[in-house]
């Protein structure tokens, strides 16, 4: 399993999309699964933006590839969350009579294979992984 930090706010979104894609490639992820990854992903820092930290933080980012199956684990020293707990949308209704939020994870869920979620030793444990 590899392992890196990363100081996470709007402007460091990129460098992290771009160790997790390089990730993916190296395990053998095909364009499609990387694509897919990196939208889930993007989801994920961008809730850890929103909730974990007001003014940025650390998180760290576990990353680890076998039998076609790439496990990416996000660590976060924020306030307790887990976005799974969180109904999921209607997706049916029209826009303007849909509730704000959850879309994100919503997202995540439909694009992963698996997705969850612990607080550990204080710290915010969300595990996500794609079968390619």
């Amino acid at each position: 399993m590899k392992s890196k930090t990363f100081f996470l706010n709007k402007g460091s979104f990129d460098s992290v999309l771009s160790y997790i894609e390089e990730r993916c490639y190296e395990s053998g992820c095909d364009e499609e699964t990387v694509g897919q990854i990196t939208i889930a992903c993007s989801e994920i820092l961008s809730n850890l933006d929103s909730y974990a930290y007001e003014d940025g933080g650390e998180i760290e980012i576990q990353s680890k590839c076998r039998d076609k199956c790439m496990t990416l684990i996000f660590k976060d020293n924020g306030e307790p969350f887990d976005p799974l707990r969180k109904q999921d949308p209607d997706v049916t209704l029209p826009l303007n009579e849909r509730r704000s939020g959850g879309l994100g994870i919503y997202i995540v869920k439909k694009l992963m294979t698996d997705v969850s979620y612990e607080y550990v030793d204080h710290q915010n444990v969300l595990k996500v992984t794609k079968d390619f």
